[in-house]
């Protein structure tokens, strides 16, 4: 029963994906760069962010802004079931929450209760044509939507030119947006932002805290205990930081090659993003693969370095820090096999010099 569901399912997604993408459209946008009294005059506001944790924590300078600009619009987000465990993040802002689930009849329940608000203003922050978002505003059939002039531009009512991606950071591009409501991007306040509020676990620091992050989102972002070993015994040749390792559930075996090491913690492991977020800020370093602890460390400003993988200029710049000290490792590579960890400890040498 469960595979017929599944294989309605696919047929249903692969149907909306042919309209939703058709060639031909009945509907052309209007490209705009300033201010729009239409959009002015909306009484509430959903955002569109359903995607991973970094993509939230990213936004929040936008939603800030959008707030203070309409402190009495109802402004709603709609997450996913991967970015709401960071939801403390934009909760202030936001007058409603939604998660977009992964079962369809789930999602066909969450746009429900969605139309049932009735928003007049869909704005989408994503950057890159999003299936989902199209699918979303379609099935909301809000008065107004807002994007970016991109390949989905058929979903929208009107849209903005996209930044150059290899010229604009993430956090300033969606800062294009906030165009129509008179918003200059070159004025609005790009910090990020996360209130803690949960205890860290870990024990009082005696020194200096350098955290270590050991993978990003997907295996391929796992640089290897060896190189690992190797990076942290350069780094205890010539400082004295008291490292802390910090990894899921999922390393558990990877991670525990460590756990007799002198100098080094084990981070507890935990499903509660919020006291990653309090462990991770008591750190004055930063080592990391992983780009939500990138914009942790914004955050918080720590000094960070940082591994991307390179994936084509068609997805611009990597997500680098932003008001912090840093030092940025691309691979030439989909992982780090290139990256070695002498060079790995030249590039944090000079991030603490910095």
């Amino acid at each position: 029963m469960s595979n017929l569901l599944k294989g309605f399912e696919n047929f249903v997604k692969s149907k909306l994906k042919n309209f939703v993408f058709q060639k031909r459209s009945k509907k052309n946008p209007q490209i705009i760069q300033s201010i729009q009294n239409e959009l002015l005059n909306t009484k509430n506001i959903l955002i569109l962010r359903q995607d991973r944790i970094g993509d939230l924590l990213v936004s929040v300078p936008f939603v800030r802004t959008l707030r203070e600009k309409f402190p009495q619009k109802r402004i709603g987000i709609l997450l996913s079931h991967r970015n709401i465990v960071a939801k403390t993040c934009i909760q202030k802002y936001v007058d409603d929450i939604f998660v977009f689930p992964r079962n369809l009849f789930a999602k066909v329940d969450t746009i429900l209760k969605i139309r049932n608000i009735g928003y007049e203003l869909v704005i989408d922050l994503f950057d890159n044509p999003s299936f989902t978002s199209s699918i979303i505003i379609r099935a909301i059939k809000p008065k107004f939507s807002l994007g970016f002039d991109k390949e989905n531009r058929n979903v929208y009512s009107f849209v903005v030119p996209l930044p150059n991606k290899m010229e604009n950071h993430i956090v300033e591009r969606i800062f294009h947006l906030l165009l129509p409501f008179g918003i200059n991007p070159q004025n609005v306040n790009n910090e990020l932002e996360y209130p803690l509020t949960k205890e860290n676990p870990l024990p009082q620091k005696k020194s200096k805290r350098l955290g270590i992050v050991l993978a990003g989102s997907s295996k391929s972002k796992f640089w290897g205990i060896d190189n690992f070993a190797k990076l942290i015994e350069l780094i205890n040749s010539k400082y004295s930081f008291e490292i802390v390792l910090f990894g899921t559930s999922s390393y558990k075996n990877e991670i525990s090659f460590f756990s007799h090491k002198q100098n080094i913690q084990i981070a507890p492991f935990t499903k509660d993003f919020d006291e990653f977020v309090s462990m991770v800020a008591s750190c004055d370093f930063l080592i990391t693969p992983d780009t939500s602890v990138v914009h942790l460390a914004s955050a918080f400003k720590i000094p960070v370095l940082v591994f991307y993988t390179f994936v084509g200029e068609q997805y611009g710049m990597p997500w680098y820090p932003i008001n912090t000290k840093f030092k940025a490792i691309v691979s030439k590579k989909d992982s780090y096999s290139d990256i070695t960890p002498e060079f790995a400890f030249e590039k944090f040498a000079q991030l603490v010099e910095i």
